[in-house]
């Protein structure tokens, strides 16, 4: 059975202040934080936040005294994570003396940024690589994101004592009166950098301009954002990273109109084109197809081929393109071309009978006896 009393070097009969102490005396001299790199620290720290966990709580140390650690009582290591937030909370709060509430040198993780990237069309039908240059925030690699100077560690407040406050008490004939205020040398930290890191000068973090390579898949669309873990700001005290996102901007295409997965374009005739049929060749993001205009088409009609649309971004398949038909009619005809235009309107009036469709109106104008 281990025997967290002399884990923490303390006899069965201390008080709870006196673990207290014990408890912060070690944890402070094997802390990672101190010892980068060394397991056995590691381990034995590991091994005092164990000890603490029982013998700092009143109704856990009876339990112990009684029954041993058999008693069912798993440490924060055992028991893993999940619904104690960060384990080393206690620790903490012990060093700075305001219960749960002090998270300040807790590792956090940083913020996320947002990148915006413009793309054509084709890129975006395609897929792309794009290199992106982002301003941020990194861990310092000199002091690994805690500020301080290799080989020193934060110091306790003097002036607080690592309380992180500092309690005034005034007696008067009413009463003895306490009040406490956050302590102005340490700003309620706890601790001061009296080493503070050269590289960084304390702050944890350096400011560079890193180049990130994105990813980004066919179909994707305007608006759409990319994440890209671990690129956003460095995390505080040694947090991990934010992530970054990508947001897409796609630039308007010379005759491609984008609706979700499909296309949409507008294929311009001429007036005898439309009337008497023919064959055109329409570009796509594929190459140039070729489309059949039957004769007699109308503008306005639309025309729609399988599959040239963009791909889906999240399923199989590909959208369509929609080809919509626009008529042109002549401004300035020549003399040839307006007298064949107007034996073409009499061959038309001779086979609608002489009822053009100005008489067609006039008669459906009239008042009905």
């Amino acid at each position: 059975m281990k025997d967290y009393y002399a884990v923490l070097g303390v006899s069965r009969h201390a008080g709870q202040e006196e673990i207290k102490k014990a408890y912060r005396r070690l944890a402070r001299r094997y802390h990672p934080d101190v010892n980068r790199g060394d397991s056995e620290a590691a381990e034995r720290f590991k091994e005092i936040n164990e000890a603490y966990e029982v013998l700092g709580d009143p109704a856990k140390r009876r339990r112990y005294d009684l029954y041993g650690e058999a008693a069912g009582i798993p440490s924060v290591f055992e028991r893993g994570f999940e619904g104690f937030g960060d384990p080393f909370g206690g620790l903490f709060d012990l060093f700075f003396g305001r219960g749960r509430t002090r998270t300040t040198h807790a590792p956090r993780r940083g913020s996320d940024l947002v990148a915006v990237v413009e793309l054509t069309l084709e890129e975006a039908y395609r897929g792309v690589t794009r290199s992106v240059e982002v301003p941020r925030h990194m861990t310092c690699d000199s002091c690994g994101g805690n500020g301080v100077e290799s080989g020193y560690a934060l110091d306790l407040c003097p002036e607080c004592g690592g309380e992180g406050r500092i309690t005034h008490t005034r007696r008067s004939a009413f009463g003895t009166f306490t009040s406490s205020t956050t302590c102005r040398r340490c700003g309620g930290l706890g601790e001061i950098n009296t080493h503070p890191c050269p590289r960084c000068g304390g702050s944890g973090t350096v400011e560079a301009v890193d180049p990130v390579e994105v990813e980004i898949p066919p179909g994707i669309d305007d608006g759409d954002r990319i994440r890209v873990p671990g690129k956003g700001e460095a995390g505080f005290m040694g947090g991990p990273p934010g992530d970054l996102y990508v947001e897409v901007r796609l630039a308007e295409h010379e005759f491609l109109e984008r609706e979700g997965k499909d296309l949409r374009a507008v294929v311009e005739l001429g007036m005898a084109e439309a009337a008497l049929g023919t064959v055109v060749e329409v570009p796509t993001l594929d190459g140039k197809e070729r489309l059949t205009i039957p004769a007699g088409s109308q503008p306005g009609q639309v025309f729609r081929l399988p599959g040239k649309g963009m791909p889906s971004l999240r399923s199989r398949g590909r959208g369509d393109l929609y080809l919509v038909l626009d008529v042109r009619v002549p401004r300035d005809l020549t003399p040839e071309q307006r007298r064949l235009l107007e034996e073409f309107q009499r061959l038309e009036s001779e086979r609608s009978g002489g009822k053009g469709w100005r008489e067609r109106l006039r008669k459906a104008m009239r008042p009905q006896h």
